[in-house]
């Protein structure tokens, strides 16, 4: 976790920054909680001077423009990775809270958005309003700008995931994917990816858990997933949100 002069040392470098509690389960794995509304609520000086606790993780919130982060699930992945793109080793690395997963930073100099698994084990963080756990020694005045064969791998891949929708988007009341809230999943073999998609939307748009759970449920009295699946959607997904990992 990160004390209050760690924190103001991310201020300082101009870093939008808020405050994330994070709990393990007995498995390891990291649950991660905004504390603040990050997209509204923003975190200065005598914020941090006044309420910053030292179980408090830093949360570096994306602004769009400043960093793409490739999230690694676990050094494995990246590995993996490394043999067909070598270049990823240019970026900025470091070990994710957990200490399993791995990121890289780079300059967001051409646009990319928030994917989630772009291949097995892979997210990418772009997007405004994302937000990333780092760690407080982390230094970004590195950061290159990102290379060209990692920018065509983002463009041949990215319609593997699942992408969230932009923050400025949110205002716009012609979110298709919550027209499967009346009208249901969709035809057989595509009902489970309409249903994530429906399960990442709701989340982007700050629903919990349960409120997804109870609104999925709703949208499937049109189309017939049983409850197994569905639990474990929203399960896996609620972990990858919170986590990233």
């Amino acid at each position: 976790m990160a004390t209050k002069s760690e924190a103001l040392k991310w201020l300082a470098n101009g870093h939008d920054i808020t405050p994330i509690q994070v709990n393990f389960d007995n498995n390891g794995h990291a649950s991660k909680k905004p504390f603040l509304s990050y997209a509204t609520d923003k975190v200065d000086k005598l914020w941090v001077l006044s309420n910053w606790k030292r179980t408090y993780a830093i949360g570096l919130v994306l602004s769009g423009e400043d960093y793409t982060v490739f999230d690694f699930d676990s050094m494995d992945v990246l590995e993996a990775f490394k043999k067909e793109h070598p270049v990823i080793m240019s970026g900025v690395h470091e070990k994710s809270v957990t200490g399993r997963g791995i990121h890289v930073y780079f300059q967001n100099n051409e646009g990319l958005t928030q994917i989630i698994d772009i291949i097995h084990g892979l997210d990418i963080k772009a997007s405004k309003n994302n937000y990333v756990v780092v760690d407080p020694e982390t230094d970004l005045d590195e950061v290159t700008e990102l290379p060209e064969e990692l920018w065509t791998f983002y463009q041949k891949n990215k319609s593997n995931g699942y992408k969230a929708p932009l923050s400025n988007d949110l205002n716009d009341y012609t979110i298709h994917e919550l027209d499967m809230i009346v009208d249901g999943f969709g035809a057989e073999g595509t009902r489970n990816a309409n249903m994530s998609l429906l399960v990442w939307t709701l989340f982007t748009l700050g629903f919990s858990k349960r409120q997804v759970s109870v609104v999925v449920e709703l949208a499937n009295e049109r189309s017939g997933l049983t409850d197994s699946e569905i639990e474990k959607t929203i399960t896996t997904s609620w972990r990858k949100w919170n986590n990233g990992s």
